[in-house]
């Protein structure tokens, strides 16, 4: 196979392979970006799921406890208004209150019941009184109260609990006496921990949330996972912050939005939220988006393993097949090839003149047709032997070859000692200057079987040329130089004779 064919072959191969990768990728690409949609509304959705769940457990757990505090507001008010001790009161009142309820909210991750003064200061809690005095008059649940006694209650942020040391937050009720003065709060500690608890069992989905709970318009009320120092604490407060603006500038009840690297977050995150109706409490659930594509690959790891094979196996089919294509090809050009003189055999001229001739009848230019044949070539073979007689044919065709060399002259061995030359383009005067320039190329050649023996060797050659027209066929052409290559035998061989031209 020429390099120029095998090049050829190997370009149409490596077309079809990326044609056909592209048709490929290009499928699998739509497969996968149509898969990815799905799922990333899957997540959305599930994000608003968890945030309504959220919402759900902090609003009961919200609303036990303010039952149970008004329970025991009534009773502290009533006996304060008759006159007993405030602190042992509250204590009694409030162990009393935690007993009552503790069947109801056992679930309800209740931690103390908390009595504070009106200056703030912690008198009792539902499990004895405070021996020391604990000044949380700074929390924000108190001074909500304290500037505004009449709220009907106050929930405060998510602190470390100066009595426990545990991540709480509280539910505060006002205590007024029957003067309307404010006289302290009854509050319930509720612990972050064991809610996450709870939450954990419906967060079967996602990993790696971030969940966070705050009143509207206020600070952080609940956070999963919990922050482990203040100094997390002090970060998720400003994340909140940043995602009540996104929430506001929603502007609905719940859904879900998409927000890129920011302040809230430092990579591109999905967001679900939600506000519930009695408490106004504003929860989000999000999850960053390189979570989500993790999770993607995971769940499709067999999709993206299959297309993976699907491009090895048809790179491999390809690569297979091209090479197939390659042996074919070789196979066939060593069909058309003369083994002894590696020029083209009768069967190439016989495929390939017709598309010259269709060619010359299209471009209606002349073509031309040289028949050599080699000069007293047996007597030669019977003097000098067959080995001689290859060599001489090897160094003819050579010479033939070296005089051809347009990139679309032809030439053959015919059979024998007779050579084919095809000149497409080519007028009568073209091609006596090609018979001319092979004669003497031939003429030039020596050979040295024996000492002091040089024998010499000639050709004879039949010019033929013409105008191709949908009447004449190929064999005519080929007929004719053969007849004026006999005529140039006739004249003393050595030389070329012109067809239809006295010779």
């Amino acid at each position: 196979m020429s390099p120029i064919d095998s090049k050829k072959l190997r370009n149409q191969y490596l077309l079809l392979y990326f044609l056909t990768i592209l048709i490929v990728g290009t499928g699998s690409f739509i497969s996968v970006y149509s898969n990815y949609g799905d799922f990333e509304n899957r997540i959305k959705a599930e994000l608003l799921r968890e945030a309504h769940i959220t919402n759900v457990h902090v609003e009961a757990s919200l609303t036990d406890a303010e039952k149970s505090l008004q329970y025991g507001l009534d009773r502290y008010t009533q006996q304060l208004n008759v006159g007993k001790g405030a602190d042992e009161l509250a204590y009694q009142i409030m162990r009393d209150t935690r007993r009552i309820f503790a069947p109801f909210t056992a679930d309800r991750a209740f931690k103390l019941m908390l009595y504070l003064d009106e200056q703030g200061m912690l008198r009792a809690t539902s499990e004895g009184l405070s021996k020391t005095p604990i000044d949380l008059s700074d929390r924000l649940y108190f001074q909500t109260l304290k500037n505004d006694p009449h709220k009907p209650y106050a929930i405060g942020d998510l602190v470390f609990a100066r009595t426990t040391g545990l991540l709480t937050f509280h539910l505060a009720m006002p205590i007024i006496d029957g003067n309307g003065k404010f006289r302290g709060i009854l509050a319930q500690q509720f612990v972050v921990n064991e809610i996450s608890k709870n939450l954990q069992i419906s967060l079967d989905g996602l990993s790696d949330l971030k969940i966070f709970v705050h009143v509207k318009g206020g600070n952080v009320t609940f956070a999963y996972p919990s922050p482990l120092n203040e100094d997390e604490l002090h970060a998720d407060v400003a994340l909140v912050m940043d995602l009540s603006q996104l929430i506001k500038h929603d502007g609905q009840k719940s859904g879900s939005i998409f927000t890129t690297a920011s302040n809230a977050f430092s990579q591109s995150a999905f967001v679900g939220y939600a506000i519930s109706d009695v408490y106004k409490l504003e929860t989000s659930v999000s999850v960053l988006k390189k979570t989500v594509l993790i999770h993607f690959i995971n769940q499709t790891s067999s999709l993206l393993i299959y297309i993976a094979f699907a491009f090895i196996a048809l790179t491999m089919m390809i690569w297979i097949f091209y090479r197939y294509a390659i042996k074919n090809t070789l196979a066939i050009e060593l069909s058309h090839l003369d083994p002894l003189t590696h020029l083209k055999n009768r069967r190439a001229i016989d495929a390939e003149l017709p598309r010259l001739w269709k060619e010359s009848i299209r471009s209606q230019k002349p073509i031309s047709v040289l028949f050599i044949d080699i000069d007293h070539f047996k007597i030669f073979n019977d003097s000098y032997g067959h080995e001689c007689g290859d060599i001489a044919l090897q160094a003819v065709a050579d010479a033939i070859k070296s005089a051809v060399n347009r990139p679309l002259d032809f030439c053959c061995r015919w059979g024998g000692e007779e050579f084919v030359v095809v000149l497409p383009d080519t007028d009568e005067r073209g091609a006596v200057s090609m018979a001319n320039t092979i004669l003497a190329a031939v003429r030039s050649l020596r050979f040295n079987f024996m000492p002091d023996i040089n024998p010499q060797i000639s050709v004879s050659i039949g010019v033929a040329s013409m105008l191709v027209t949908e009447k004449n066929k190929t064999d005519d052409l080929i007929d004719m130089a053969d007849k004026a290559m006999y005529m140039a035998k006739q004249n003393g061989r050595d030389g070329y004779v012109i067809y239809g031209k006295p010779s």
